[in-house]
């Protein structure tokens, strides 16, 4: 599992951007890979890719090729079930993405099935090559232009990755089950697999399993690329709890409150969260993390107030996470209002086949 080079990362960045990655770019992506290897967490453990079917060194070098990422394999040899690192996540012992994202979990336990899912890769931490023109314009205030992301299947993400020069340092690989969405963290310079961000970090807040449909909103939302990483990572932990307080998750970004509080607003002046000023609790707006075309096409209930304000939970809220897909991710056809899955009945009963695609 030797990982990408340095050398690797900066062909990539030309390859996209021939125009832009000059010695001014290259010194600026130095600096933001030191900055990335001085704050990555330790792995659970290291995976070995296989693309279309070929091992690779990495995914960052399979990038430089012209192989087309029909097919994405990723395997973990070394992983132990017992590791306590898999909090929030399902210890696998294999995952398999077909080219429309269908995609196999094998479970590190042999006496469980495999699961069939719907896979997407998000990027995380990233490098766009950037001019000295482009920062002296930044800094008086001029508006820049940067390629807007997606939810990729792999390869649409590599072709996006090609296309636009960013140079990835790690990606979220997003798992939707039936009932809920698991995201896997890869660091892609050392191929491995990273903590959930929340291990070992957020204690006393429940966590809850949060729908497919609703996370696959705040994930799209996450990766248009508009919010900043620490924001980003502030709103998919509360979209995963009944409400947190910056005291709360001040754990998760180094102990510092201001940091946390700081995130937490700027999402919530945005209408992505709710504060509940008599506890101190954000709560997610699951509503305002959908799009327009995809939001409930009928308003829900009355939320009634009153009772423990510790326990209160927007009905509205709940009812437009349960109706908030309209299209299926997979094939675009519209879904019918009232509770579905993810996927329209075509793509639901394709994916329960449990035919490799």
């Amino acid at each position: 599992m030797p990982g990408a080079s340095s050398d690797e990362l900066h062909a990539l960045a030309r390859r996209g951007a021939p125009e832009i990655h000059d010695s001014y770019s290259g010194r600026a992506l130095d600096r933001a890979f030191e900055e990335y290897k001085a704050r990555r967490r330790e792995k659970i453990t290291g995976f070995a890719p296989r693309v279309d079917g070929a091992e690779v060194a990495s995914l960052l070098h399979a990038l430089l090729t012209e192989t087309p990422f029909r097919q994405l394999q990723l395997d973990f040899p070394q992983a132990s079930a017992g590791d306590p690192a898999w909090e929030f996540l399902r210890p696998a012992h294999s995952i398999s993405i077909a080219e429309d994202g269908a995609a196999f979990l094998t479970p590190l336990d042999p006496d469980q099935a495999p699961s069939r899912v719907m896979a997407r890769i998000l990027l995380r931490e990233v490098y766009l090559p950037r001019s000295a023109l482009q920062d002296r314009e930044a800094t008086r205030g001029v508006p820049t232009t940067a390629p807007r992301g997606d939810l990729f299947a792999p390869p649409g993400w590599a072709q996006f990755v090609r296309r636009t020069g960013i140079v990835p340092f790690s990606v979220a690989l997003l798992l939707y089950f039936p009932e809920e969405r698991v995201r896997y963290e890869l660091d892609l310079i050392n191929n491995g697999l990273l903590p959930d961000l929340r291990h070992g970090r957020l204690r006393g807040v429940a966590h809850v399993r949060q729908p497919a449909r609703a996370a696959h909103g705040v994930d799209r939302l996450i990766a248009r690329g508009d919010i900043a990483l620490l924001n980003a990572r502030a709103l998919e932990i509360v979209a995963e709890t009944r409400g947190v307080t910056a005291l709360d998750l001040a754990p998760v970004f180094g102990g510092v409150r201001e940091r946390a509080a700081s995130a937490l607003e700027t999402l919530r002046a945005r209408g992505l969260l709710t504060l509940d000023r008599t506890t101190g609790q954000y709560r997610p707006h699951l509503e305002a993390v959908m799009p327009g075309t995809d939001r409930p096409r009928a308003a829900g209930p009355p939320v009634v107030a009153g009772g423990n304000p510790m326990l209160r939970t927007s009905v509205a809220e709940l009812l437009a996470a349960a109706d908030a897909r309209a299209t299926c991710p997979l094939c675009g056809e519209t879904i019918p209002p009232g509770p579905r899955g993810l996927l329209c009945e075509k793509c639901t009963a394709l994916v329960g086949s449990g035919a490799p695609t």
